[in-house]
């Protein structure tokens, strides 16, 4: 049975649920100082009652609270325009015209799962998050209001263009638009989405558990020091021996378990990964605690970003983040990622987008070798840092070896990332080439560029180079010191693929 959008709507009734234990959610991360002290034993003994009454308050409110948002919660559509009215001390009305829809996403965290409803989100022209957000529908509905917003978003598009303005829309005759069944591209598999686990960077997860352990082996060292007046330094040497072979035994395990992290929490984030085809458009779905779908849609895309790593050349996968227009700088957090394709999926997704074949052809203009004083300074005081720390630890000789066996990464890393920066250019796609040991290549179509920057400190004025700054409707691409003459002739080259072209993504 098709729902009736042009009454008002309510979310389901379980959106009472949703909104109460998402405010509980909400109000404990905003509030968590004044719980620390329930960690006190004696405070809870002593403030027992106190609490208890307390805690049946807040509930009772957050029910109440979440109730009377539920029933002030009303939506519909009306000629071309979407309508939110919403608020329960305050009232809010939001009017959104269709042509201001950017996009419409399905979410669905763990408490939406338990009780089997979803999330909408709306999102449009000019706003930095989702300007309208439901939080309690059955999937069908929010599939059907997201088919006929998006359908009348798409109808709207195409009558402005055809008569160059939108005075007359409201006269004109509801236009009828092919429908197509949604078509499987692609589906990740288990195996699939373990080996996008084995290929991740899983170094960030490395330092967690590194920071962790090495607060309980300060613990440790603090309970000798205290309880056995003892220290590391003056133990036998036997003991020593014992200690050193438990820590390095340690070493190992962390790493074994920041791998076992990462790959399960990749695991969890892109669990069930589908994309589909609807027409020109993309629909990706995935994740197991949070479930997401994201819609790919071809006039808004931004930068196509495909990621590679050696891990991922021989298990023979590539990930990709697709970044769409916003009206803030994308983090990696909000670009929509499809991982673990094959080049014949990263083929058709790239022609579908572009319209154009993969791979495309480029000349290039490379970042100068000078860029790696600029990456290797930071390196240099981390290194620095690092063998300070060693060596109030264990000693000159020791911190000494660790710390310049940690520089020569650093500076083989440092290398790869100079190596590996470029720009390319050609009649329809710009390329802008980077990464260390991740290989990142992000392409943007040239019609779609809305700035360009040259920006030039002291020391590359002196020395004849320069860094170029790509504007994009979903944030900036950045080339590091290329010579002058080159910078010039790229960012002459793409203004003028920009001003004569006469393609338009708005």
């Amino acid at each position: 049975m098709k729902t009736d959008f042009s009454f008002p709507n309510r979310q389901n009734l379980r959106g009472i649920l949703v909104l109460f234990f998402m405010n509980i959610i909400k109000g404990i991360k905003h509030n968590f100082y004044v719980l620390l002290p329930l960690l006190s034993s004696d405070f809870r003994e002593k403030y027992l009652f106190t609490i208890l009454i307390v805690a049946a308050v807040v509930i009772v409110v957050l029910l109440l609270y979440s109730y009377k948002s539920y029933r002030n919660f009303v939506f519909h559509i009306e000629e071309q325009r979407f309508f939110l009215k919403h608020g329960v001390l305050r009232f809010s009305k939001t009017e959104i015209p269709f042509d201001r829809i950017q996009n419409i996403n399905i979410k669905q965290n763990l408490i939406q799962q338990v009780l089997n409803v979803v999330g909408l989100e709306i999102e449009t022209a000019g706003q930095n998050s989702a300007e309208i957000q439901i939080r309690a529908l059955k999937r069908d509905v929010a599939d059907e209001l997201k088919s006929i917003l998006l359908q009348k978003a798409a109808q709207q598009t195409k009558v402005e263009k055809e008569d160059g303005s939108a005075e007359n829309i409201a006269e004109e005759k509801e236009i009828a638009v092919e429908t197509k069944s949604p078509q499987r591209v692609f589906s990740l598999d288990f195996l699939q989405l373990i080996k996008v686990g084995m290929s991740s960077n899983y170094l960030k997860g490395f330092g967690i558990m590194l920071a962790f352990f090495g607060t309980i082996f300060q613990i440790i060292e603090k309970q000798f020091e205290e309880y056995l007046d003892a220290t590391f330094e003056n133990m036998d040497a036997s003991v020593m021996e014992g200690f050193n072979s438990f820590f390095a035994g340690l070493f190992v395990f962390i790493i074994v378990v920041s791998f076992l992290v990462t790959v399960i929490s990749v695991v969890i984030k892109y669990f069930d990964l589908k994309l589909t085809k609807t027409g020109d458009d993309y629909e990706v779905e995935y994740g197991l605690v949070k479930r997401v779908s994201q819609v790919i849609k071809k006039n808004k895309t931004q930068v196509f970003e495909v990621e590679e790593n050696p891990i991922k050349d021989l298990l023979k996968i590539k990930n990709i983040f697709v970044s769409q227009a916003s009206a803030q700088e994308l983090s990696k957090k909000k670009k929509i990622g499809i991982v673990g394709v094959s080049d014949e999926n990263l083929s058709q997704l790239f022609e579908s987008l572009f319209d154009l074949p993969y791979p495309q052809h480029f000349i290039t203009a490379k970042s100068s070798y000078r860029l790696l004083f600029r990456v290797l300074i930071k390196y240099i005081v981390l290194s620095l840092l690092i063998g300070i720390i060693l060596y109030n630890w264990q000693g000159l000789m020791f911190s000494t070896m660790i710390t310049s066996f940690i520089f020569v990464i650093f500076f083989y890393v440092a290398y790869k990332k100079v190596q590996k920066s470029y720009i390319g250019v050609n009649d329809d796609v710009l390329q802008v080439h980077g990464g260390s040991i991740h290989t990142i290549n992000k392409y943007v179509s040239t019609y779609k560029i809305q700035s360009i920057v040259m920006k030039r400190n002291l020391f590359q004025r002196r020395n004849g180079h320069a860094d170029i700054i790509i504007y994009t409707a979903s944030g900036q691409l950045r080339i590091a010191y290329l010579k002058y003459a080159e910078a010039k002739k790229v960012i002459n080259y793409l203004t003028y693929k920009v001003e004569s072209s006469n393609q338009s993504w708005i």
